[in-house]
């Protein structure tokens, strides 16, 4: 997946970030966001053994990596036809999908969504809630469990798992090897193994905390289990950004960019990409993804990078719990208002998603995208090939990761501000003697008032 797609939530339109719940129920074609769809699993498999004819639209941005499923399926399904869009750019994309549920007209029946993004759709009511019987039981169960939770908003299904980005850690071996360092298992270790580095060369750090936007912090508080908000319904939001847990990461972020273990620096700049293949940064944690710009963006450093799990918050490797890089997913629109509609699209998104024949396509277009479903995950010919870049079986870690990912998680429906407060707030005490907690506090209060104002029912403990 490319940065670009992981900055597509962020790149959404003002115009989106402006909509309030106003909207509500009012979806392309005034479909109503908690109502469930009539379709249910017995009716999707109608669907894929029916003879009528059934045409449906789909939008996507990583459309050469669908193409060759969405051509299996239609030759395996002839009677069901996908009208199949490239939106280009995934900000391009987010902002043609929030300019038709405006309008009321042009959206598609089947749209590409990152997970982060569905919260806010769901609620305009732009989506169909997919709840319908047999649905979760017959489904669900072929999805990882943390990205089948991904997908839902309230007690409501929005969509089918795609990919998911669990986090997994890099480290120069070339570098721990030279100061014997070990690779660390905890946080601990790592704060005492970036210690070490950085006394014997003050140039050098173990890692570093990314000032360029939320993620790698919220990712942090993912797998320390710190739930900075919780979501109940598609109205009530619970913040607790200042709760122990919560505290206890911000305290010690501090302390690792203190004690000169972490650089507080803004990744995906010329500037830091050079210094990371200088060797200035030791490590880097990021979503699964990450491993394959790595073999592109950094021919030079094949060998000397070891993919591991990432540093449990617990006392050993036992505990621990990782967070995400988010992923994609696939939804159905109030553009499909038939039953007839619904039921195709689901089989369609659920077949290219989860189907072995689709699985296999996707792992030879565009770079072994980590697919959601759990036959991708527990296939052995996946997990056991050798990485050449690495020298290791790289999905084997993964893999692990994403069997550890954190489920007691919530995506605010107002995602957009939060990254933008964040980096208003907070990103300016991600420094040497700053006060990360502190800016957490006043952080809490804007998301609060932000949340208030577009009419969400938010508390702040």
């Amino acid at each position: 997946m490319s940065m670009k797609m992981k900055a597509a939530v962020a790149a959404v339109s003002a115009a989106a970030m402006a909509l309030t719940l106003g909207a509500c129920g009012t979806g392309s074609n005034g479909g109503s966001a908690s109502g469930k769809t009539a379709v249910s699993y017995s009716d999707v498999e109608a669907a894929l053994k029916s003879d009528k004819d059934i045409n449906l639209t789909m939008w996507a941005w990583s459309y050469d990596t669908m193409k060759p499923s969405v051509e299996a399926f239609e030759k395996k399904y002839p009677h069901i036809k996908i009208d199949f869009k490239s939106t280009g750019a995934s900000a391009d994309h987010y902002t043609k999908v929030q300019n038709a549920i405006k309008a009321k007209k042009g959206l598609p029946d089947i749209v590409q969504l990152e997970y982060d993004a569905l919260p806010q759709y769901a609620v305009q009511g732009a989506l169909v809630n997919l709840n319908g019987d047999g649905i979760d039981s017959n489904i669900g169960k072929l999805y990882n469990d943390a990205a089948w939770k991904n997908v839902h908003v309230g007690d409501g299904l929005y969509g089918i798992p795609q990919d998911q980005a669990p986090i997994a850690a890099w480290y120069r071996t070339d570098i721990l090897d030279q100061y014997g360092i070990k690779i660390p298992t905890t946080w601990d270790e790592y704060e005492q193994a970036g210690i070490k580095l950085h006394k014997a060369d003050p140039s050098k750090y173990l890692g570093f905390i990314d000032t360029s936007g939320n993620r790698q912090f919220v990712q942090m508080l993912h797998a320390g289990d710190a739930n900075p908000w919780t979501v109940e319904g598609l109205k009530d939001v619970t913040l607790n950004l200042t709760g122990d847990k919560s505290t206890k990461i911000s305290d010690f972020t501090q302390k690792l960019i203190d004690e000169g273990v972490l650089a507080a620096v803004p990744s995906g700049t010329d500037e830091f990409n050079r210094a990371f293949a200088d060797g200035k940064y030791a490590s880097w944690i990021d979503g699964s993804w990450r491993g394959g710009l790595f073999a592109t963006g950094n021919p030079e450093l094949k060998g000397k990078l070891k993919a591991a799990l990432p540093p449990s918050w617990g006392s050993s490797e036992d505990d621990l719990q990782v967070g995400e890089a988010r992923g994609s997913l696939l939804s159905v629109t109030t553009t499909a208002d038939t039953k007839e509609k619904q039921a195709a699209a689901l089989a369609f998104i659920n077949w290219v998603n989860s189907d072995p024949e689709s699985i296999d396509a996707f792992q030879t277009v565009g770079g072994s995208l980590f697919c959601a479903a759990k036959s991708f995950q527990s296939d052995s010919k996946y997990a056991e090939t050798d990485d050449p870049y690495f020298g290791q079986k790289v999905n084997e870690i993964y893999f692990k990761a994403a069997e550890k990912i954190n489920t007691n998680w919530s995506i605010l429906p107002y995602n957009n501000q939060m990254d933008s407060d964040f980096k208003d707030i907070v990103v300016p005490e991600m420094k040497e003697g700053g006060n990360i907690t502190s800016a957490l506090s006043k952080f809490q209060d804007k998301l609060k008032t932000y949340g208030t104002e577009q009419g969400f029912n938010v508390t702040a403990k």
